[in-house]
């Protein structure tokens, strides 16, 4: 490795890291730009206050812990929160730059934890419930705080897990307090949501993801579920995408949602309700395969520059930009 190359990691804990379609595209990209890239499986790390110093090391196939040394990284943390979280605060607490930091992370994979910060800073968010521990046994009461009308869908969803998984399917009163008890029952943490219908019944479900780099949106566009029984629109179970511009509202929503939760990189979910367009997710690293092949954003480049640029703070070098396809904020 040439020594004045920025090393830029990405934290990614998938068990084909190099083939996955987004570290591809990223490694790709900060390639491309001068720089060196570097996949750190965040659930093979050991985090270390030793007589040495603070030291991130990685295990290789010998259980002999390598020393990580990066310039900047970018996070791709998926289902093991906890261990993405700990790697970040060892290199956060070294003065690394980092797309979103430990806080960030453990605050955006937590869909209640989201809501509470989205809506303490006046973002809009679909209206939801989660009980904290055991309790309750019977959760009809706390299904009346959400929703008074017994025939109203309501949904019910895992706190953390992404692609749609987690989510059953909107039923009445009734059919939640099923789920919700079936969740229980396997110490499964819950949340308990209002379900935003589409006010025409043979309306696909959709949604606005948007895809917000530095406080600029670079894309966005409109997913629609793959057939009207289903509810979610999701690509990764089948729904289609389409270029879209996003309102004033919505793209306001989405910078405002990303400042909040200071995300340098995240991923917007917006969704319609009967209070107007509300923000129903926040993710802190996005896959962008589907905006990708969809619509003419490039999400990878403008992620890579944006680490290249904090990295070679120290290393000065020039960056050529990609244009982004929308542009907002400053």
């Amino acid at each position: 490795m040439d020594p004045s190359q920025p090393k830029i990691g990405i934290l990614s804990a998938h068990t084909e890291r190099e083939k996955k379609l987004e570290n591809k595209r990223l490694i790709d990209e900060i390639t491309g730009l001068g720089g060196d890239a570097a996949i750190v499986n965040y659930r093979r790390c050991a985090v270390g206050v030793l007589e040495t110093g603070r030291g991130l090391f990685q295990y290789d196939d010998d259980d002999v812990p390598v020393r990580v040394e990066v310039d900047a990284v970018i996070p791709r943390v998926g289902k093991f929160v906890e261990s993405g979280v700990w790697v970040l605060q060892l290199l956060t607490s070294q003065g690394v730059y980092t797309t979103a930091g430990p806080e960030a992370v453990a605050t955006a994979k937590s869909k209640m934890s989201t809501h509470i910060a989205l809506d303490a800073h006046g973002v809009p968010t679909l209206y939801g419930i989660m009980p904290t521990g055991t309790k309750p046994r019977d959760p009809t009461g706390t299904f009346k705080l959400l929703e008074p009308d017994p025939t109203r869908k309501l949904i019910v969803k895992t706190d953390r897990g992404s692609h749609g998984e987690g989510v059953l399917p909107p039923t009445p009163r009734r059919g939640a307090i099923a789920n919700a008890q079936a969740y229980r029952a396997n110490n499964i943490r819950y949340i308990m949501q209002e379900f935003a219908e589409a006010p025409d019944p043979e309306e696909l479900a959709s949604d606005v993801r948007i895809i917000v780099v530095e406080n600029r949106i670079i894309g966005a566009m409109k997913r629609s579920a793959k057939d009207i029984g289903e509810f979610r629109s999701n690509i990764s179970l089948g729904g289609q995408g389409e270029p879209y511009e996003p309102t004033p509202r919505e793209a306001e929503l989405a910078l405002r949602a990303c400042a909040v939760l200071n995300l340098d990189v995240g991923g917007v979910d917006i969704i319609s309700s009967s209070r107007g367009s509300v923000v129903n997710e926040v993710n802190v690293s996005p896959e962008f395969g589907g905006i990708e092949a969809f619509t003419e954003a490039d999400v990878a480049r403008h992620i890579a520059e944006l680490a290249m640029k904090h990295a070679v703070r120290r290393q000065p070098a020039e960056i050529a930009s990609a244009p982004a396809v929308l542009m907002s904020g400053s």
